[in-house]
């Protein structure tokens, strides 16, 4: 959106109503839910970033894709993101994951979480799977 008719937009906001408000605000959460989402991503991966393939260190910027900093290796050439190789990659949805850690937290079923987060069951599902799998993985090994 050009900036003179984001300034219009900014400046007609004070004569909405209170539901007009509260459906602007629920219109922008989930953007925000995915913005703090990848910042997470990017500060936890930025200090051992290497590539996936081959291990190496070297590696650029190179574009972004579904809301994520692409890289490219500089020894083998391939391209990844911050999730390639964990248990997150290729999951959709990435606004909602926080809101569904909450649900988690709260000790909700699959399909209750899924109707309050308006995606289908299977999706929480695979995220439940997707997500202990993850803190399996961080778990310290028992003797």
């Amino acid at each position: 959106m050009k900036a003179p008719k984001f300034a219009k937009l900014v400046a007609q906001l004070p004569l909405l109503n209170q539901p007009q408000r509260q459906q602007v605000l629920a219109a922008l959460h989930p953007a925000a839910g995915l913005d703090r989402v990848v910042a997470l991503i990017g500060e936890l991966r930025s200090k051992v970033r290497c590539c996936p393939d081959c291990g190496c260190e070297r590696c650029h910027r190179h574009g972004q894709a579904n809301d994520l900093q692409r890289f490219r290796c500089c020894a083998c050439g391939r391209t990844f993101n911050d999730l390639t190789g964990t248990p997150l990659a290729r999951l959709r949805h990435k606004g909602k994951w926080l809101d569904y850690l909450d649900t988690v937290l709260d000790s909700r079923t699959v399909r209750s979480a899924a109707k309050r987060l308006s995606v289908h069951p299977n999706t929480t599902f695979r995220w439940r799977h997707r997500f202990l799998d993850r803190v399996k993985d961080d778990r310290p090994e028992r003797l």
